[in-house]
C-alpha cells in the first residue's frame, strides 16, 4: 500500500505535559513501532513550543497562550452585595491601588511645595487659599483611599472565593442546560486547548487523531471536520481515561457536567472509542447508546519493566535506608483528598514497624497536608515523600516494598476503575491492600494478591496491613510468570493498533524500536487512504477485569 510516499500519520492529543503519563507515552511508542508516523501533542510547561523524540515517535509540546484561562482567573465573577463595588479584574485592582499609593506619596511633595511658597512671603489671603486647597486635596486622597481599599477588599474576597469555587449559581445553571458558550466560560481551558492543540493538529495533517480524555475530544473532532472540508479524511479515536460523569471534583463542581456534556456532544462523531477499564466501556454504552462497545486497552506496564521478587536493586527501601524487618507501604501517583491516603497516615500509629512512602510530583497541596497530619500524629518518622521515578524504572524501584496500597474513596469513577498503580504493583510482584471500591476490591479478591478494607476505615486498613505482612509470601505467590504475561501492555496494545487500522482503512509497515533524531515538522501533504482488511480485535486478556 502506498500513501503519498509517507507512512500513515497519527496525532495523539493529551491535555498534560506528557511527562509522567505512562499510557500516552506507551501508545505513542508502540504506534510508531507499528509503522505509524506518530506525533504526541501535549502542553508545554514553558508556554513555548518544544519538540523531542520518544522512541520512533515525536513529542510536540504545543505553545500555549492560555488567554481564556488567564482572563477567567483575573476576572472572577462578583459575589454578594459587596461584589457590586468590587473591581472587575486583577489588573484594574492593581492599577487603582498603585495610583492611590502614588497620590498618598505625592501629598508629601505638595506639603513641601506649600511650605516653600509660604516661606517666600505669600499674602495672607493667598496663603489661606493654598492651605485650604491642600486640605481639600488631603481629604480627597483619604476618601479615595477608603473607596479604593473597599473595592480592593471586595475584589480580594471574590478572587479568594473563585479559587475555592470558580463558578457561580447562574453559571452552573447554564452548564446544566448545556451549550458550549457556558462550558467555555466556566472551563476556559477548553477554548485555550482549541487554540493551541487545534493549530498543531491542522499543521500535522494526520490520518488519525487520537484524543486522550474528553477535554481533547472536541478539539479532535473539529480538526477532523476542518480537514474533511479540504478533501482529507481524518479518523478520530476517542480514548476515555476516566468515567467523566462520575469524576467528582469538589473544588470545581462544573468540571464533571461540562466534560460529560462535551463527551455526549462529540462522541457520536468519533470513528472509534477506546477506554482503560471494562466498567468504563459499559458506562459509555449506557450513557451514549453506542452501537459498538468501546475497545478496552488497560494501562498495564510493559513486560520489559517487570522485575524479580524484591527488585534487582535497593529500590525504595534502599533509598529510605530501611532494613528488611520494616513493613514498607508504597504509593506512586496522584495525591488528592479523594485518593484517601489520610486513612493510611492515620493508621501509622497502630503500625509502629510500618513506613509509608509516597512517590509524587509535588510536595505542596494535599501532600503538605498529609505531612502535617503525620507530624500531628507523631509518626513523621514513618511517613516519607519521594520524587517520581521514570515510568520505565517504577516497577523495579517499588519492588523492594512490602505492600502496595490503593486507598480510593467512594466516588463513581473510582468505584469503576483499576488505577495504573495497581497494574504497577502486579508488575513489581507486590501484594496489595486496597479499599473496597467495587472494581479494585473485586479484582483483589479474585486474584488473591492482597486484602481489602472498608473505605475510610483506619482500623480496617491497619488490620489488612498486618494480615498481609504476616504472610506476604502467600499473597505474592500468585505472581507467576504466566500471570504477569497476561497483565502486560504488550497483551493490550494489539487491540489499539487494530482499532487504528479499522477506523482509518490504513495498514502501516511495522518497524523495530530505534532511537532517532527529532524530525522537523513535515510540510503539508495530501493523503488518499486506502482500504485494508483488518483482523478482528483480540479477546479480553484473561485475568483482567
Amino acid at each position: 500500500m502506498t500513501h503519498s510516499d509517507h507512512s500513515p500519520r497519527i496525532v495523539m492529543l493529551v491535555g498534560n505535559f506528557v511527562d509522567g503519563d505512562s499510557r500516552v507515552q506507551k501508545e505513542a511508542r508502540y504506534a510508531a513501532a507499528a509503522g505509524w508516523d506518530t506525533y504526541l501533542v501535549g502542553r508545554s510547561p514553558t508556554g513555548k513550543r518544544e519538540q523531542y523524540a520518544l522512541g520512533e515517535a515525536t513529542v510536540v509540546r504545543a505553545a500555549e497562550t492560555m488567554t481564556a484561562t488567564r482572563y477567567r482567573a483575573s476576572h472572577p465573577h462578583r459575589r454578594g452585595l459587596r461584589g457590586l463595588i468590587a473591581y472587575r479584574s486583577l489588573e484594574q485592582t492593581r492599577t487603582r491601588h498603585q495610583r492611590q499609593r502614588l497620590r498618598q506619596r505625592d501629598l508629601v511633595t505638595d506639603r513641601l511645595l506649600l511650605a516653600r511658597r509660604l516661606a517666600s512671603g505669600l499674602r495672607p489671603a493667598e496663603a489661606l487659599r493654598a492651605r485650604v486647597a491642600l486640605a481639600v486635596r488631603v481629604l480627597g486622597v483619604r476618601l479615595r483611599g477608603h473607596w479604593v481599599a473597599a473595592r480592593k477588599r471586595a475584589f480580594d474576597r471574590n478572587y479568594a472565593a473563585a479559587a475555592q469555587g470558580p463558578s457561580n449559581a447562574w453559571e452552573r445553571a447554564l452548564v446544566r442546560r448545556g451549550g458550549d458558550v457556558a462550558a467555555w466560560a466556566v472551563q476556559p481551558r477548553l477554548a485555550d486547548f482549541e487554540d493551541s492543540f487545534g493549530r498543531v493538529a491542522d499543521e500535522l495533517e494526520p490520518d488519525v487523531i487520537h484524543a486522550n480524555d474528553a477535554e481533547m475530544l472536541g478539539v479532535a473532532v473539529r480538526a477532523a471536520v476542518r480537514a474533511r472540508r479540504t478533501g482529507r479524511r481524518v479518523a478520530v479515536v476517542y480514548d476515555s481515561h476516566e468515567y467523566t460523569a462520575g469524576d467528582i471534583r469538589p473544588e470545581d463542581v462544573t468540571w464533571a457536567p461540562v466534560i460529560s456534556a462535551q463527551e455526549a456532544k462529540y462522541i457520536p462523531l468519533a470513528d472509534g472509542v477506546v477506554t482503560a477499564v471494562d466498567n468504563f466501556a459499559d458506562k459509555l454504552v449506557e450513557h451514549h447508546g453506542l452501537a459498538v462497545r468501546p475497545s478496552v486497552v488497560r494501562n498495564m506496564p510493559e513486560a520489559s519493566t517487570f522485575t524479580v521478587p524484591g527488585g534487582r536493586g535497593p529500590g525504595v527501601r534502599g533509598r529510605l535506608g530501611l532494613g528488611p524487618e520494616a513493613t514498607l507501604l508504597v504509593y506512586p501517583g496522584s495525591v488528592t483528598p479523594i485518593r484517601g491516603l489520610d486513612t493510611a497516615v492515620r493508621a501509622l500509629p497502630q503500625l509502629p514497624q510500618a513506613h509509608l512512602a509516597l512517590l509524587v510530583g509535588s510536595r505542596s497541596g494535599y501532600v503538605a497536608e498529609l505531612t502535617a497530619l503525620a507530624g500531628e500524629l507523631r509518626v513523621a518518622g514513618q511517613f516519607h515523600v519521594l520524587d517520581y521515578v521514570p515510568v520505565e524504572e517504577l516497577t523495579d524501584f517499588i519492588a523492594s516494598a512490602t505492600i502496595g496500597v490503593d486507598t480510593l474513596r467512594r466516588i463513581p469513577t473510582q468505584e469503576l476503575t483499576i488505577t495504573t498503580k495497581y497494574w504497577s504493583y502486579i508488575g513489581a510482584r507486590l501484594p496489595v491492600v486496597v479499599s473496597d471500591v467495587k472494581a479494585a476490591g473485586e479484582l483483589t479478591r479474585r486474584l488473591g494478591n492482597g486484602e481489602v478494607f472498608e473505605v475510610g476505615d483506619v482500623d480496617g486498613f491497619a488490620r489488612a496491613v498486618r494480615t498481609v505482612a504476616a504472610d506476604r509470601a502467600r499473597y505474592a505467590a500468585v505472581y507467576t510468570d504466566r500471570m504477569l504475561a497476561q497483565h502486560s501492555w504488550e497483551g493490550q496494545v494489539p487491540e489499539l493498533l487494530d482499532l487504528y487500522e479499522r477506523v482509518s482503512g490504513l495498514r502501516p509497515v511495522p518497524r523495530r524500536f530505534a532511537s532517532a533524531a527529532v524530525p522537523t515538522m513535515p510540510p503539508p501533504r495530501a493523503s488518499s487512504p486506502e482500504s485494508a482488511n483488518v483482523a478482528a480485535p483480540d479477546a479480553a486478556v484473561p485475568g483482567t477485569p
